[in-house]
């Protein structure tokens, strides 16, 4: 069976050869079209997986180096031939402009990733030493990092009780993951301090990227909390809520302030009630003595 193919692969080489004058993408699809009836007898198949970020690079490659020369190898996802190059065929133009093929190291390097680049790949090598070619699966995953959530508080103060609304954001995830919350000294946990509101994910249509949020509630009553957001391991800053709460929303800051204040005013009382009361005494006693005066006068006079 192998000769055959072989025989084969040879025959349709001279036809494109003849027709690649005259149409250079016959010439491919002739190609990828003998590789795949070919190869599907007479492959070794060998599998793997390959991990991408979307924006980045990767390349695609034979888990083993042999020795010898390479006939020929090629990169394709499903029927779309991809690129690739062959020892006696001139092959120029690649399906995906984002390739690029080594063949010093029989590589194909792919980069600008996006969520579409994401799947199985078919890598075909066919070294001279060897008398059927190899089959490389390949299945590429395509992830999207995350931003750093940002932090947007939102404080109120009604009917003297002081509470925020905090919501943490993300976008350009893959794959799918929610916003957790880190309050301190709370053990992460829910309680009368601060709660959950909601959690929201939402996928792109033209990326299929996904942005992660969520709400929270905090009760300024105890004074201040310190938390942060984290989603699939992007963690934000450490943030804090009601630092500057109002003075009069803490009970036991009132009990303090109207312990020093009550005793400072009972003083204050007292001098102007003490004041107050001994002015009219000293009128009534002045008068007295210059009444007493002129009375001493009239009688020194009478008396001379």
């Amino acid at each position: 069976m192998t000769g055959r193919v072989i025989t084969e692969i040879t025959a349709a080489g001279a036809r494109c050869d003849q027709q690649c004058f005259l149409s250079p993408r016959f010439c491919l699809q002739l190609l990828v079209l003998v590789f795949t009836m070919g190869l599907v007898v007479t492959e070794r198949v060998v599998p793997m997986s390959l991990r991408g970020e979307v924006g980045g690079n990767v390349t695609f490659k034979s888990p083993t180096v042999k020795q010898g020369k390479t006939k020929y190898m090629y990169l394709q996802k499903g029927s779309v031939y991809i690129n690739g190059y062959h020892s006696t065929w001139n092959i120029t133009q690649p399906v995906w402009q984002n390739t690029r093929v080594d063949s010093s190291t029989n590589e194909v390097h792919m980069f600008g990733l996006n969520m579409s680049h994401s799947g199985v790949y078919d890598l075909y090598i066919h070294y001279s030493n060897d008398p059927e070619p190899t089959r490389i699966i390949i299945r590429l995953n395509v992830t999207g990092k995350y931003t750093t959530p940002s932090v947007t508080p939102v404080c109120s103060d009604e009917n003297n009780f002081k509470r925020c609304i905090v919501t943490c954001a993300s976008h350009g995830g893959f794959p799918l993951s929610s916003m957790t919350w880190n309050v301190f000294g709370t053990e992460n946990t829910s309680n009368n301090n601060w709660q959950v509101l909601n959690r929201t994910e939402l996928q792109s249509k033209a990326t299929k990227l996904f942005t992660s949020s969520s709400t929270a509630y905090f009760n300024c009553s105890r004074g201040e909390l310190k938390f942060s957001c984290s989603v699939s391991g992007v963690t934000s800053d450490e943030h804090s809520v009601c630092a500057h709460q109002d003075s009069l929303n803490n009970p036991s800051l009132i009990v303090i302030i109207t312990a020093c204040l009550v005793p400072f005013l009972l003083v204050i009382l007292g001098l102007c009630w003490w004041r107050c009361k001994k002015r009219p005494i000293r009128t009534v006693v002045a008068q007295n003595v210059v009444e007493e005066l002129k009375l001493n006068g009239c009688e020194e006079q009478e008396a001379v």
